[in-house]
């Protein structure tokens, strides 16, 4: 026998016995025979300094079976890996119907990432201001009892100010204190909220012109901003006023330092957070997800399925994308959805919030558990009202599961569909993963060495469902040692060694090629 013999024997026979199945519809649209449907460009793979995959260019089309050949460790099962998104490759392009296979840019996406830079940002800023002085300063101090409640628009402003380190009046034992910022000090004390107010005020205009400021008026002293108005309240002696000069400028200096702190935690804070926004993105773009979602379906060397889930349930976990219909995440109904058990939570929050400040009565408790239980039970029946426990639900359930049974029947194993994965034969569990991967709905089939193991029957009907796929219009690209099975269902072949592509052409081009011949036999030489 000659070495091309050894590397591929002529076609094989078509096994006695039936072919499967028609594979069921898919719903997906057809490519057309002869198109170009997977491109790989330049494809380099680096780990370190190790170069599993270099340059490698592939050429699939639409509806023929394509196989990647070549020794062990050439970079088959890496060359895969990339295209499924498992590997970011180092260098190269992959296209797939044209279009890059990786998550498109959109101008939506900057406002995204600023959205979420936004929400770090503030957080942190709050972390950096105190959030316990915050809510002091805001919630606390603008409860002002049972008969005068509580002012949500004062507690906003009052919030803001003390994010921006302003002075503030802080509220204790019936009397107002106008303070720094940060509460640390004092500059008087009121029985009425509104002269301390006022007292704020002065303290601003005497920290930025000092005495200046401070002009005799009939009846005391005032303090008068830059446009001759009087600010705050008359003083009856001067010295008063000029004491609070000193502290007032130390409170500000204090306040700047404290704002120019907060506004560089901000900006980093914002930066890291549209940059971890971004290099999120950046790193989802190629994922199996994504890939799987759009086309391209694959199996393993090593059989990874659901060992403990059923043979049906393992298909239909591959089949989640497509049963029922999925709407767009800003579908308007996902957000009224979302809407009851939001405002719930946020209703018993600031309830239970209030009701702490306000020392409630034992009863308010249970009124809001009450109220969580009435509003419970509203929420399940709404949604049973929607459908999620109705009989379209269960029609949707069982239509899924009849196209699941139709694609074990296609790859042989209808009569195995309650039986637990794990205790399937090896050549069945290869087959059930094929199954799987057809769930998806998938243009493109990667088969990874999917005759490993067989006996020679269980190859020769490999073959044949390798075929009936191929019938049905969906495109394979094969890994495989077996070269009786390459070389019997291979349109084409492309031939890896050491990370390179060394040939390409039909069965026949690869089986008689010098180079192929030597990676697989070595080279002779003469003594």
């Amino acid at each position: 026998m000659t070495p091309s013999d050894e590397i591929g024997a002529a076609s094989v026979p078509s096994p006695s016995s039936s072919r499967p199945s028609p594979l069921p519809p898919s719903g997906r649209a057809e490519d057309r025979p002869g198109e170009v449907l997977l491109e790989v460009d330049k494809l380099t793979i680096r780990f370190g300094g190790l170069t599993a995959v270099s340059g490698v260019d592939l050429r699939v089309r639409a509806g023929e079976v394509y196989a990647v050949i070549g020794p062990n460790g050439a970079g088959k099962t890496t060359v895969f890996n990339a295209i499924t998104g498992i590997y970011e490759p180092t260098e190269g392009t992959i296209r797939f119907a044209g279009r890059d296979v990786r998550r498109p840019w959109k101008k939506l996406l900057v406002a995204a990432w600023l959205g979420v830079g936004l929400a770090v940002a503030l957080l942190m800023l709050l972390f950096a201001s105190n959030i316990d002085g915050a809510w002091t300063a805001s919630v606390k101090q603008n409860f002002r009892g049972r008969e005068l409640g509580f002012d949500p628009g004062r507690a906003w402003s009052d919030a803001v100010a003390y994010v921006a380190a302003r002075p503030r009046v802080e509220q204790a034992g019936g009397r107002y204190y106008p303070t720094t910022h940060d509460g640390s000090r004092a500059f008087g004390s009121f029985d009425d909220p509104f002269p301390a107010w006022e007292l704020l005020a002065a303290l601003e205009v005497l920290a930025e012109r000092g005495s200046e400021a401070i002009v005799a008026r009939a009846g005391g002293f005032v303090v008068l901003d830059r446009d001759g108005v009087a600010v705050g309240r008359p003083f009856a002696e001067r010295a008063r006023l000029d004491e609070l000069v000193g502290p007032a400028r130390e409170a500000a200096a204090g306040a700047r330092a404290a704002r120019l702190t907060r506004a560089i935690v901000f900006t980093l804070a914002l930066l890291l957070g549209v940059g971890g926004a971004y290099a999120a993105w950046r790193q989802s773009r190629r994922t199996p997800a994504w890939v799987a979602g759009h086309g391209i379906a694959r199996t393993f060397q090593n059989i990874r399925l659901f060992q403990d889930m059923t043979v049906l349930e393992n298909v239909l976990v591959g089949m989640d994308r497509h049963i029922g219909k999925t709407a767009k995440w800003w579908a308007p109904h996902r957000f009224t959805n979302a809407l009851p058990p939001v405002a719930l939570g946020v209703l018993l929050v600031g309830l239970s919030a209030t009701t702490a400040e306000l020392d409630a009565d034992p009863r308010v408790p249970t009124a809001l558990f009450a109220l969580f239980a009435l509003g419970l039970v509203g929420y399940l029946v709404w949604t049973a009202l929607l459908g999620a426990f109705s009989r379209r639900d269960l029609g949707v359930e069982a239509e899924a599961a009849a196209r699941a049974r139709a694609l074990l029947a296609f790859v042989g194993l209808e009569d195995r569909a309650g039986e637990l994965a794990k205790n399937l034969a090896y050549g069945d569990q290869r087959r059930l993963e094929i199954a799987r991967a057809l769930g998806t709905e998938p243009r493109l089939l990667l088969l990874d060495e999917p005759a490993a193991g067989m006996n020679p029957a269980e190859s020769l009907s490999l073959m044949e469902l390798i075929r009936a796929i191929r019938e049905r219009g969906v495109t394979v690209l094969l890994i495989e040692h077996h070269m009786r099975v390459v070389m019997g269902i291979s349109d084409r072949i492309s031939v890896l060694e050491y990370g390179r592509k060394i040939a390409e052409g039909t069965p026949e081009e690869v089986r008689s090629n010098p180079k192929v011949i030597e990676a697989y036999l070595g080279k002779e030489e003469l003594g």
